[in-house]
């Protein structure tokens, strides 16, 4: 039998509405001197990710040859949303393949987030989810859990959050994500598959958790990042 792969997919083809004017993409902005993405790349790679798609749009032209310089691979496409950016990362990949969901602009700790869940995931969870303590709640997904880290809910920007866990980070099996492009954003089709009886599994890993989409959180994060 096949070994199944470890690939991570790196949604990187929006357009920074709320950030312009930048300079370069917001995949590339600097954080204590390296670009945002790849901290989430660093990360991938140390749960044994032995590849890393980078989906982007052709006229991102600073993502792509940083994307080039540290090995990963390029995927040029246009998706309309970010369900669609991940399946576009997906293509080729085996239904037991694991795939490891990331986004280009957050930073957080540990290091090694992604281990966990990619244990959870070759130990027979489908989906695994990392979660983190977070006070920015009105707009994230917000996860309801029990005690076994079971997913009760994904609650999208709730005025009454049920916690104060937000996920951040994914690794699934391929087979799980069938259907992902339907939906604008992972957290919804995660929520459908809740609903629709389909086991997801929390993994809480810390309170640290920094996502630079808005001017005040870039400024936080250019000002000195938590470590």
């Amino acid at each position: 039998m096949r070994e199944s792969t470890i690939a991570g997919v790196i949604a990187s083809a929006g357009y920074a509405t709320r950030l312009q004017p930048l300079p370069c993409s917001k995949e590339m902005l600097p954080i204590d001197g390296r670009p945002v993405m790849d901290y989430v790349i660093d990360r991938m790679r140390r749960a044994g990710c032995t590849q890393v798609r980078v989906v982007t749009r052709p006229e991102k032209a600073d993502v792509i040859a940083h994307a080039e310089e540290i090995g990963a691979t390029v995927v040029l496409a246009h998706p309309a949303t970010p369900g669609e950016s991940f399946v576009a990362g997906m293509t080729g990949l085996a239904p037991e393949d694991i795939v490891l969901i990331g986004w280009p602009d957050t930073l957080w700790e540990p290091e090694d987030g992604y281990v966990p869940l990619v244990q959870a995931v070759e130990g027979g969870r489908e989906i695994a989810l990392g979660l983190f303590e977070s006070p920015d709640l009105e707009r994230s997904d917000v996860i309801s859990f029990d005690g076994s880290g079971r997913i009760t809910g994904i609650h999208i920007k709730p005025a009454d959050p049920p916690s104060t866990w937000i996920w951040g980070c994914a690794a699934a099996r391929v087979r799980a994500l069938v259907g992902l492009e339907h939906e604008e954003w992972p957290g919804s089709f995660f929520d459908s598959l809740c609903q629709n009886g389909v086991e997801l599994y929390a993994v809480p890993l810390s309170d640290i958790w920094l996502d630079i989409g808005t001017k005040e959180a870039l400024e936080q994060a250019t000002a000195g990042r938590e470590t």
